[in-house]
């Protein structure tokens, strides 16, 4: 599923890897997110500040995306790494 893998069929066009590394892009933000402070995971005990519920609408439907891409490819019996009869 990296952006740069070359496949034949849609998943190697230039509109779909533009995509995919957009998803890879949302990981990242989410773990710098959190690993900033702004998560409950990581940083200071104290209450957290600067973040409104557009961020968090913004964090959750992103990593709902990401996890909903994940889910469908590894269900997918014709993703590039199964074995085709």
């Amino acid at each position: 599923m990296h952006p740069s893998s070359v496949t034949p069929g849609p998943d190697g066009s230039d509109a779909v890897k533009k995509i995919l590394g957009a998803v890879t892009t949302i990981a990242a933000g989410l773990g710098e997110l959190r690993n900033r402070g702004y998560g409950t995971g990581h940083g200071p005990a104290a209450a957290r500040t600067g973040l409104h519920p557009r961020h968090a609408h913004l964090a959750v439907n992103a990593a709902v995306t990401w996890c909903q891409l994940l889910l469908d490819t590894l269900a997918d019996p014709q993703a590039p790494w199964h074995k085709n009869p």
